[in-house]
């Protein structure tokens, strides 16, 4: 059974990692009644009992929802697992497991150790923080983004353990909770029950919200300590394009950092399967993601939840002022995608995160048993989430403006094969509900008629909008549609050391013309920077040598 819930190469790597980090011992209390999500619970059980077996610093205890000791802690709810309860305020509920495995792991450790992953300045703020808050992040198992937010909650109660609880919400276990607060999306943080970010946030906006107890902005004065630091490139942005751009730029002798403000991965991650990525009959994106984050972390500082604010010429190079540093760059390489184009439609963006949603990878795990979505769009990427959220157990209707789909045949021969149905020639007026969705008016515009559909989740995929704000502050040429203009031969664009790859280029927007564009770009910026242009034969030396 252990076998079956963690194959055993990873026990193993886990049992070694655990033997070089954990330093105090970690009790773990699980809680769970039966007959309130058993499945659920004993998968809770197994995976705690397997992971107290890979090393004897885990003491793992089993109660009952409503003895004692359950009232004591609170923990009322089915399952409930506590990290450290006499230490810190840090609880999952539901079951850690899909991608919340990973929150699992780090929180064990970070309980250990005492460590966390603030940097030191968010820590210092936190400390401080003298009003109690109680912080809850919805999570589901399939969600990408989720860990990260948990594991910047779970810090801030180790940071400030008198102040500070965390909690781990799992949606589907918890719909009851999640329906009350309105969230029908992951990640979502509450604090003391007031909503204070959808998504997940950079380090300083969540510090932010937990110290004002208000909606996230950016944050606008600086947060720019220390001396600044050199580097030949800075790679805005940590895609496919990015990352290849990090290990292409490295091997040639370049120093390089990769900045992301959200999460690795981009597009790619909330992407369920990917078929047509060489290499790979069929993978999920995160796990291609993660492949290609391991492999750019032996070769260059990837750092997650770094925010740029300016880039400014000097005469000694490129300034990229973040909300943590200031590099001095001699070339720039923009790899900032493309975020998902918006209806445009009244009630959209009032429930977001509500019912609408733009990521099935995320948020359809929610909606898995029989609840009724619509997915609105007819590209590549509406087709795999009408799929994947009809593989989930949600029932589907795809709803297109035309009367043919974009999408690739095989993608459009599965549709079929599913028997989800397709509104043709139709699309979606308005958004409807209370403190959810409810229903949605949908137009057809071959009848010229207009009809309510009571519906409970609305996923939009009708393409992307260029993440451009950088390169128009830097005066890139831009095409008509806001992306950045490049030669595609070398990826630089129309300002000498500023380079661009991947979704920001426009043009296809697929994973593997991502990863060429960013060898290209990093080579370019290699020619450029190593007085190399032109010379072929040195060019290939260098890289032959990396």
């Amino acid at each position: 059974m252990a076998e079956e819930l963690i194959p055993v190469d990873v026990q193993n790597a886990i049992k070694e990692t655990f033997f070089k980090e954990l330093k105090d011992d970690i009790l773990i209390e699980v809680y769970t009644l039966r007959g309130v999500n058993d499945q659920f619970n004993t998968a809770t059980v197994q995976l705690i009992k397997v992971l107290a077996g890979l090393t004897d610093k885990i003491k793992a205890s089993f109660h009952v929802v409503g003895d004692e000791l359950s009232v004591k802690r609170n923990a009322l709810r089915s399952p409930t697992v506590l990290i450290a309860p006499d230490k810190y305020r840090i609880r999952f509920t539901g079951t850690p497991h899909g991608e919340e495995g990973r929150s699992l792991l780090v929180t064990i450790m970070m309980a250990s150790t005492g460590k966390t992953i603030l940097t030191a300045q968010a820590m210092e703020r936190i400390a401080g923080l003298k009003e109690k808050r109680d912080v809850q992040v919805f999570v589901s198992p399939t969600c990408p983004y989720c860990p990260q937010q948990v594991l910047t909650a779970f810090s801030a109660a180790i940071v400030n353990p008198a102040m500070i609880s965390a909690d781990a919400v799992e949606i589907y276990e918890n719909q009851d909770l999640a329906e009350a607060l309105g969230s029908l999306a992951v990640p979502q943080t509450f604090i003391n029950g007031t909503f204070t970010g959808a998504g997940l946030q950079p380090e300083e906006i969540f510090t932010e919200t937990l110290m004002t107890l208000k909606e996230p902005v950016y944050l606008t004065e600086e947060i720019t300590p220390g001396e600044p630091i050199k580097k030949d490139l800075v790679i805005i942005g940590g895609g496919p394009a990015g990352l290849t751009a990090a290990i292409y730029s490295v091997r040639s002798g370049l120093t390089t950092i990769v900045l992301e403000k959200i999460a690795l991965g981009g597009q790619v991650a909330i992407t369920p399967v990917v078929e047509n990525y060489p290499g790979y009959m069929r993978i999920g994106g995160k796990s291609l993601v993660d492949l290609m984050a391991q492999q750019a972390a032996q070769y260059t500082d990837i750092h997650v939840g770094e925010v740029v604010k300016e880039i400014t010429r000097e005469a000694d190079g490129f300034h990229v002022k973040t909300s943590r540093a200031i590099y001095i760059a001699r070339g720039v390489l923009l790899t900032t995608g493309a975020d998902p184009r918006v209806l445009g439609v009244t009630g959209e963006k009032r429930f977001y995160g509500r019912g609408v949603s733009y990521c099935a990878t995320c948020d359809g795990y929610f909606f898995k048993d029989g609840k009724r979505v619509i997915v609105v769009g007819g590209g590549n990427t509406a087709v795999a989430d009408a799929l994947y959220l009809h593989n989930l157990g949600a029932k589907v209707t795809l709803v297109h403006w035309r009367d043919t789909l974009k999408a690739e045949a095989r993608l459009q021969e599965s549709l079929k094969q599913t028997g989800i149905p397709v509104l043709w020639n139709s699309e979606v007026r308005e958004v409807l509900g209370e403190k959810i969705v409810k229903s949605v008016k949908i137009e057809d515009k071959t009848e010229r008629t207009l009809k309510e559909m009571p519906i409970d989740g609305v996923f939009i995929a009708i393409g992307y909008v260029p993440n451009n704000e950088i390169a128009k502050n830097l005066g890139l040429e831009l095409d008509a549609e806001g992306y950045i203009k490049v030669d595609l031969t070398t990826m630089r664009t129309s300002v000498p050391g500023i380079y661009a790859a991947g979704d920001i280029t426009g043009g296809l927007k697929q994973i593997v013309v991502a990863v060429g564009q960013g060898s290209t770009a990093a080579m370019s910026a290699f020619e450029d920077i190593s007085g190399m242009v032109g010379d072929e034969k040195k060019v290939a030396e260098a890289v032959k040598k990396g």
